[in-house]
């Protein structure tokens, strides 16, 4: 039996390149044996100001690795901070269900132009995943996974990663860092290779 390929992706859920990378990887991982661990990296945490400029030009490079795929992306109208969003993955991480949540996460900023930024539209996409209303809202509320999305970036930092996507394929000397989004062709190829 061979081994997995273990892929830590650095990523944020602004990150039209996140998206297509996070729904790549779902793709190869029923074909190839890939072991993926998401880690979450705000592109915008406080206290660092909002870009005013809008995701069209980024959603546009983007397109061609969407289709691909067969994702709608649309250049979303409103720039969240996505502490909460992070937080809810982790959420769903620990109810089992943290790939639905993602997904979820990113069709409703990129398909639908929701804030994911608000704990009430968080809440509802969790319910959409089968999670509990009044037990998200209060694990968000409190923070409860706060501390972890912050532990995320410093590791992050403390390697040396500052953008998304950021992938670290494989383990202890062998690792790639693989930077930005690539077309499936070369992501399974990477994923491929001993």
């Amino acid at each position: 039996m061979t081994k997995p390929v273990r892929v830590v992706l650095f990523g944020d859920f602004t990150c039209p390149f996140s998206y297509v990378t996070e729904m790549a990887l779902g793709t190869l991982a029923g074909e190839l044996p890939v072991e993926v661990e998401h880690r979450a990296l705000e592109l915008y945490p406080v206290p660092h100001p909002l870009p005013f400029d809008a995701a069209d030009e980024r959603v546009r490079a983007a397109a061609p690795l969407a289709a691909e795929l067969g994702l709608t992306l649309r250049a979303p109208a409103v720039l969240p901070r996505t502490r909460k969003a992070h937080e809810a993955a982790l959420f769903a991480r620990e109810k089992g269900v943290e790939p639905a949540m993602r997904e979820a996460i990113y069709r409703a900023y990129f398909g639908d132009g929701l804030d994911i930024g608000r704990i009430d539209v968080l809440v509802q996409l969790a319910v959409g995943v089968g999670l509990d209303a009044t037990e998200s809202r209060v694990v968000l509320d409190v923070d409860r996974y706060t501390e972890a999305v912050l532990a995320d970036a410093e590791l992050a930092r403390r390697a040396g990663i500052a953008s998304t996507p950021t992938m670290v394929v494989g383990t202890g000397a062998d690792a790639r860092v693989v930077t930005g989004a690539l077309p499936l062709a070369e992501l399974r190829e990477i994923l491929s290779e001993p």
